[in-house]
């Protein structure tokens, strides 16, 4: 890509990103007072006040550091999995005597559906823990699933462990940063709410990984500029420690060599002109969740760029062919990048104009 159609992808993104923004900030300061658009779960309780799952207090408050109690979770998946509570079978348990009716019903829904188990007491008031969170959460949304991943306070014998597996295997949870869960612990709303949205929608599972171009492959895409289109080709060159080495040219034979590179902290596409400058293309920071936003500025002394990711699961279909699992990238200066977990770059639009300006035609094995 030349010079100038860097600049304009990359000063062409801000403006629906800042909209982005102010729209989900006065979201926020509207739904619940104590949580701040800063809050890490924010986009989670968000979205469960969104769709009618969580609630909050009368005073608009939503206690995120509070516990969450057996009961209130109760409430949460029968409205989360639209149960009917109607005529369900009394539920058993003696600790039930002075519970309002909705919650009651709701406690017999979910153990009738086999979500939460039957016995003697229920503990309606008590917190619910991260153990028991991760068996409910699985009986709920019927996860299945396997991994090598262990946490060292969880061992096979524990009673939530095929649970608690289940919920690494399909990334609802990555645990501490000690390779515990701490099973035992009592569970916040907050990590309730952050764990009930990756159950439901895959957009909140953080990602870390992908999103680079693929070696094996060489790519061509059409780029459309000034009512022209032009084709440009990458083509793989070697692989160093800075990363995958690509030489990028187009139909006229301009061309820059390019670096895609991989590491912790995310993947970030390089290119160099003939006199040594470094351009920098793109840079999409690990881990990548639904909400995601960043600054990045291809040059030193030009102004960095807000992006924000706006979707994880998108299919896109090019002329190259279909791909599932794209995240979407926009930025305030109106643009929309599109990237596949295992190809990269599939297209860029201009939101602004609702059109494609560069897409993927080609993708061939090498």
């Amino acid at each position: 890509m030349n010079l100038h159609h860097q600049l304009r992808l990359f000063y062409a993104l801000l403006t629906f990103c800042l909209l982005f923004f102010i729209q989900t900030e006065n979201g926020h300061a509207a739904t619940f007072i104590d949580v701040p658009d800063s809050h890490p779960s924010v986009l989670e309780i968000e979205y469960l006040a969104d769709t009618g799952i969580i609630k909050g207090y009368q005073d608009q408050t939503f206690k995120p550091s509070n516990y969450v109690t057996n009961s209130q979770v109760a409430l949460m998946v029968t409205r989360a999995l639209q149960l009917e509570l109607e005529n369900r079978p009394h539920p058993g348990f003696k600790d039930l005597s002075n519970m309002d009716s909705e919650t009651f019903k709701a406690i017999a829904a979910v153990v009738d559906e086999g979500i939460f188990p039957k016995g003697d007491q229920f503990r309606p008031y008590e917190p619910i823990t991260r153990g028991e969170m991760a068996q409910v959460l699985v009986n709920a949304f019927h996860l299945t699933g396997s991994t090598n991943k262990e946490f060292k306070d969880v061992p096979k014998k524990h009673k939530h462990y095929e649970a608690i597996q289940i919920l690494a295997a399909n990334n609802i949870t990555t645990g501490y940063e000690d390779n515990t869960f701490k099973p035992s612990n009592p569970l916040t709303r907050s990590h309730f709410s952050t764990f009930m949205s990756r159950a439901i929608e895959r957009d909140f599972i953080p990602v870390s990984s992908g999103y680079s171009y693929n070696k094996d492959y060489d790519y061509v895409y059409e780029l459309t500029e000034n009512n022209k289109t032009t084709r440009e080709y990458f083509n793989y060159v070697k692989t160093d420690r800075k990363g995958n080495w690509w030489f990028v040219f187009d139909e006229f034979g301009t061309g820059i060599h390019y670096v895609d590179t991989v590491d912790k902290n995310g993947f970030t596409f390089s290119g160099f002109t003939e006199d040594g400058v470094t351009i920098i293309d793109f840079h999409i920071p690990y881990p990548v969740k639904l909400g995601t936003s960043w600054s990045y500025s291809m040059m030193n002394d030009l102004s960095p760029v807000t992006y924000i990711v706006t979707s994880m699961s998108e299919t896109i279909k090019t002329p190259a062919g279909s791909f599932d699992n794209v995240i979407v990238i926009a930025s305030s200066d109106g643009f929309e990048y599109y990237y596949s977990p295992d190809f990269g770059h599939i297209l860029t639009k201009d939101v602004q104009h609702n059109q494609v300006v560069y897409e993927l035609v080609t993708l061939k094995r090498r």
